[in-house]
């Protein structure tokens, strides 16, 4: 279980649903509680069957059938996450900008954009790869319950505050996303790192 939980902590950070509620404000206003409710819940099962399809084929496809070593795979990743980790710490939720593009059909255009991106692909691929497919899967799936929790809670209490008190709140919830870039950094580091040394590993093996 707590083999489970460490490895969520990674999937949460780069999800990063504290983004996704101020990247979703506007949708907010403009739907219905029950009518958001309805799509983020068709958005967060898209982003899963994605999500759960890597984690179960995608080591297979990189290193069966693209000769594309786990090691390599890691420090790529690792790479990655320092790049998104990085953009939260200087520029806040805003820097996912940089990542994802724009919002224009609802639901799967809120999972492709948001939800879906290059990080999570590939933080899905090591989940399936570092703790097999079924555990993995149920990683996930927590992991996307987790996140539309925090935004329906987020909706709320946005419904509930009104002028300097909403601008208030969205900063605090700006801050989070800074402070979870701290988190990204250190760890796509460890990641970097432990690819390198597995790699040299390998290597010295092979001679």
């Amino acid at each position: 279980m707590e083999a489970l939980l460490t490895s969520l902590v990674p999937f949460l950070a780069i999800l990063n649903p504290f983004a996704l509620c101020l990247y979703l404000a506007h949708v907010m206003e403009e739907l219905p509680a029950r009518h958001f409710v309805l799509v983020l819940s068709k958005a967060a099962g898209i982003s899963f069957a994605v999500f759960a399809f890597f984690a179960v084929m995608g080591e297979p496809f990189l290193v069966d059938f693209l000769s594309v070593r786990p090691e390599a795979m890691r420090i790529f990743g690792g790479v990655l996450f320092f790049i998104v980790g990085y953009g939260y710490v200087t520029r806040g939720y805003k820097a996912t900008e940089l990542l994802r593009g724009t919002l224009e059909e609802l639901p799967s255009e809120i999972a492709v954009p948001f939800m879906i991106g290059a990080g999570t692909i590939t933080q899905a691929i090591l989940l399936g790869k570092s703790l097999g497919a079924s555990r993995a899967v149920l990683v996930l799936g927590l992991g996307m319950v987790i996140s539309v929790v925090i935004v329906l809670a987020f909706r709320a209490l946005r419904d509930r505050m009104k002028g300097e008190r909403e601008r208030v709140f969205e900063r605090y919830v700006n801050l989070l996303s800074r402070l979870n870039g701290l988190v990204i950094g250190a760890i796509s580091t460890d990641m970097v790192v432990t690819g390198i040394r597995r790699l040299w590993m390998v290597t010295e093996v092979g001679t």
